[in-house]
């Protein structure tokens, strides 16, 4: 473990307390694995821990959300809801009223009751830019009025007005503009105040001006910078999107995931290519200035996912061994003591583990097992 401090010059950018919530059905107090029919991406669970949804690839050309039911403190699969492309990862509004889940063009949203329903017809639409750039992560904001949209292959993130979608029944344009970052940019989390939205970028691009000290994940890939992380003033996103971005800093090699704590004092980074855990402190983000202190704490092989637990005394991360076949994948934790890292924890989670998040109970983890099928429950200790 080891404090890293970046100095990033030339990368000025334009004006360009949580805790668990009560669950009304009883919670699992073991370790469990429900199958899912299709590769699980990401998995969600309702506010009152009855249902969790589960996005899923079927194959090249279609997906769908599993639907799993709790029954006494057992999730099962209890249907699933066809989509038209495959499903990656979901967002439901603090509300808990609607599920936001990228898709290859956008995000469809669908109505949480109805979904729950078997019978029900929970779509309520499709929202796309028209890029069709390879969504990968979509966000509802806190107040519920936006959804963001990270586009691969675009280096932006897509900006949709959420009031004005359902005004139109989500059949006009909602499209309020897009933010524009870096190559590959993925995960989006937002501050629990709702002022700021954190994004990751894979790579930097050469304007940045940082030196190629990333080893290649792939034999086909290059040497090749860090990746970045940025902040992103809300307020001003729907009014002028390209220039809401307020401060981005070098983030490791191939960040891909970010969470905030419960206070938001602290952003947790996955660098994938690192194999590390990055830890920000926000005020040290303030700063359009680029420059910006981490701590980085080696997790293990690859990993992806990451969550904070509600009562803000642990941190997840999904260590995916994404490029090594014969890793067997786990999920790997540290506890936090006032906010400082001082035990690992560690629990099984073969089979390409690639999302992590927390059920109702503030204790039980749940991991998507994408290569297995499979979704893990995992309690968490104390």
């Amino acid at each position: 473990m080891k404090h890293v401090l970046f100095w990033l010059f030339g990368m000025l950018v334009p004006a360009f307390a949580g805790t668990a919530q009560a669950a009304a059905c009883t919670m699992p107090t073991q370790a469990a694995r429900v199958a899912v029919p299709g590769h699980p991406f990401s998995a969600l669970s309702s506010a009152d821990g009855c249902w969790a949804f589960v996005s899923l690839t079927i194959d090249r050309q279609h997906g769908a959300v599993a639907v799993l039911r709790n029954q006494g403190g057992t999730f099962q699969l209890d249907h699933t809801v066809p989509m038209p492309a495959p499903a990656y990862g979901e967002s439901l509004s603090h509300d808990g009223r609607l599920l936001a889940v990228a898709e290859r063009k956008g995000a469809d949203v669908f109505d949480v009751a109805q979904l729950e329903n078997a019978q029900g017809h929970p779509l309520l639409g499709e929202l796309s830019d028209g890029m069709g750039s390879q969504a990968v992560y979509a966000l509802v904001s806190n107040d519920g009025r936006l959804l963001f949209v990270s586009q691969e292959l675009a280096h932006a993130i897509s900006v949709f007005d959420l009031a004005k979608a359902a005004g139109s029944g989500f059949r006009g344009d909602a499209l309020a503009g897009r933010i524009p970052l870096a190559p590959a940019p993925v995960g989006l989390a937002q501050s629990p105040d709702g002022q700021w939205l954190y994004a990751t970028s894979e790579i930097a691009p050469r304007t940045a001006g940082l030196d190629a000290t990333c080893t290649p994940e792939t034999k086909d890939e290059r040497m090749h910078p860090p990746g970045l992380l940025f902040r992103i003033d809300v307020a001003k996103v729907a009014s002028a999107p390209r220039k809401a971005v307020q401060s981005v800093v070098a983030a490791g090699c191939n960040p891909v995931r970010v969470a905030v704590a419960p206070a938001g004092d602290t952003i947790w980074v996955t660098a994938r290519g690192s194999g590390a855990l990055l830890e920000f402190r926000a005020g040290d983000l303030l700063s359009a200035s680029g420059r910006s202190a981490y701590a980085s704490f080696a997790i293990g092989t690859s990993p992806v996912g990451v969550a904070v637990r509600p009562d803000g005394r642990q941190v997840w991360a999904a260590l995916s061994s994404r490029f090594g076949a014969a890793a067997a994948g786990q999920v790997a934790g540290l506890t936090l003591v006032d906010g400082v890292p001082k035990q690992m924890l560690t629990a099984a989670a073969s089979g390409f583990p690639r999302e992590v998040s927390f059920l109702p109970d503030g204790r039980t983890l749940m991991a998507t097992l994408y290569d297995d099928a499979k979704v893990e429950l995992i309690p968490t200790p104390p």
